[in-house]
């Protein structure tokens, strides 16, 4: 069972997608997760290539330009993860930002959702 879905929407940003998903591949240890990228009728075809180079990423295209949160709900419609996280295209991660977030909500089942430190 996958235990993590990790869904991000993009449009546009061939290095930021590619910075993105690099970032993750190299900062999760100790999870079992699926990558999936929805593409909102991006023009670059920075998705496509991202799978070419990802092959491992769920690439959903959608026919228009959802936006972030129709993104997220298009992905989360192809999510098979106990947990779901909604990212920006254009965020990087540390080591273990995934396990973090996993053991908090494990350990506190009556959280609905939790967020990591965010730094700009």
């Amino acid at each position: 069972m996958i235990n993590v879905s990790i869904i991000i929407p993009h449009h546009n940003g061939k290095k930021l997608l590619f910075d993105c998903i690099d970032s993750i591949h190299k900062n999760i240890i100790n999870q079992n997760y699926e990558l999936i990228v929805v593409d909102n009728m991006s023009s670059d075809n920075s998705a496509d290539d991202a799978k070419i180079k990802f092959p491992s990423i769920n690439l959903i295209k959608s026919n228009k330009n959802l936006g972030y949160s129709g993104g997220c709900n298009l992905g989360s419609k192809h999510a098979n993860g106990k947990y779901l996280i909604f990212l920006n295209n254009d965020t990087i991660h540390e080591k273990n930002w995934v396990e973090e977030l996993v053991s908090f909500l494990e350990k506190n089942p009556q959280a609905g959702a939790a967020q990591p430190k965010i730094l700009n």
